[in-house]
């Protein structure tokens, strides 16, 4: 299992956020906002390689998104009415995500594989989403739907503050906050 750190946006639409691993280190860069129809979250490596992109294809509040990876489209996702406690389908992939919008914890599978579990977190007293990885292959486009949920969450109130807290396990000389270079 792999873990990586997002900081949560909640309902702010930034441009850019930095996406990092248990040492701190980046890795991936998330670009866009989502919103209206033909917007999209765009992931890149930190050598500037477009990795996945969500694209928003419909609005109201039950928007659609494709899904992208390396340039292929590859599944859609439509968030239901009313996903407080439930399921969201991942067409063509045949992920469901189940989860809770007020404890933000969800949990992606296909039948009986675990892919991704995402938890909100807190680390040095901000809030931050934590993927858990479970299958490497598609962790640009587990960001891309972590970020889309962490905006549900915000948008479903009360949302609970973390009750996970985390720091990041630094080793001396390896990184330095908000370095957005490879590792040595």
């Amino acid at each position: 299992m792999q873990r990586y750190y997002l900081k949560s946006q909640g309902l702010e639409n930034k441009g850019a956020t930095i996406i990092r691993d248990a040492k701190h280190n980046s890795k991936y860069m998330l670009v866009g906002k989502w919103g209206i129809k033909n917007d999209a979250l765009s992931v890149y490596d930190v050598g500037g390689t477009l990795l996945a992109e969500l694209k928003q294809i419909t609005d109201g509040n039950t928007p659609t998104f494709k899904i992208f990876q390396n340039g292929n489209e590859i599944g859609t996702v439509t968030t239901p009415v009313g996903f407080i406690k439930g399921f969201l389908f991942v067409k063509n992939l045949r992920w469901i995500i189940m989860g809770d919008t007020v404890t933000c914890h969800f949990n992606v599978r296909q039948g009986f594989k675990h892919k991704l579990e995402v938890n909100r977190v807190q680390i040095n007293s901000s809030p931050y989403i934590e993927l858990n990885v479970f299958d490497d292959h598609y962790i640009p486009v587990y960001i891309c739907l972590a970020a889309i949920l962490d905006r549900w969450v915000q948008r479903r109130p009360p949302v609970q503050e973390p009750r996970i807290v985390r720091s990041w396990n630094l080793e001396q000389g390896t990184t330095s906050y908000n370095n957005i270079s490879k590792e040595n």
